[in-house]
């Protein structure tokens, strides 16, 4: 399941000021950005130096995503989904699928 893998692999989440922009980190030093305001909703892979990168693996098995000041949320293709909760002094990631 995406979820789990990409639980397994994540390094740490970055969060932009107003929660409307995030960074999920990966062991290999790719990271997905993610971005949600009212007016855009984006997510791509970047990885270090065009090696390919787990990232970017990642993008295409993505349905949706929702980001707030609570947590991110990401659905996958195989039904799965991965919650990572922001807390008031740094994240905590869950990895659940959807019943």
């Amino acid at each position: 399941m995406w979820a789990q893998l990409v639980h397994e692999q994540v390094r740490r989440l970055r969060v932009g000021k107003g929660y409307a922009e995030a960074q999920l980190v990966f062991n290999d030093g790719s990271f997905l950005h993610f971005r949600h305001d009212p007016y855009t909703r984006w997510l791509q892979a970047w990885t270090p130096e065009d090696e390919g990168g787990f990232a970017r693996d990642v993008v295409p098995e993505v349905v949706r995503f929702r980001l707030n000041r609570r947590h991110l949320e990401i659905w996958f293709r195989d039904e799965s989904r991965l919650e990572v909760r922001l807390g008031a002094f740094g994240t905590r990631s869950q990895a659940k699928p959807d019943p």
